[in-house]
């Protein structure tokens, strides 16, 4: 692990800290009528494990021996380019989502993602751009009841 790794997981970790605190200030509920704190204690008690898991991997990672220069894999080079198309994508899918609709919309940007910046074979990416869509879809829209972009479906 990288220096910085101790650093972030206890800033994630104070962070868990203050969001319980904040959660448990609400409501809690049951499973089966949960409250307004319920997803906020839940997610916040979530990110406090998480994080303590990342603080003592950091912690171990920096009283090991430090790894020579040959072991400690470099940065790829392609990363860059893959954080900016990554925006880029989530950018254009922003403006797109309320013309082209959710379902085609979610489709194009995986199928960017899959294709472009995973290079996954056309297979891959169209079925998993097509299944995820679909899935997406079905469970926001029709189980959940969500109202999403239709875009050129509901024209």
């Amino acid at each position: 692990m990288r220096p910085g790794d101790l650093g972030s997981a206890a800033v994630l970790l104070a962070f868990a800290l203050f969001a319980i605190t904040q959660a448990r200030g609400l409501t809690f509920g049951t499973v089966v009528a949960p409250g307004p704190g319920f997803f906020p204690l839940c997610l916040a008690a979530a990110l406090g494990l998480v994080s303590v898991a990342l603080l003592v991997s950091a912690w171990r990672a920096s009283t090991a021996a430090p790894a020579s220069a040959s072991e400690v894999p470099a940065a790829a080079a392609g990363s860059h380019l893959a954080m900016i198309g990554t925006l880029a994508g989530l950018f254009v899918y922003a403006l797109v989502l309320e013309r082209v609709g959710f379902p085609l919309a979610t489709f194009g940007l995986l199928l960017f993602f899959f294709k472009a910046l995973q290079r996954q074979t056309w297979l891959v990416a169209l079925g998993g751009a097509a299944a995820t869509a679909v899935v997406s879809h079905v469970v926001f829209k029709i189980w959940l009841g969500v109202n999403l972009p239709g875009g050129l479906l509901t024209s």
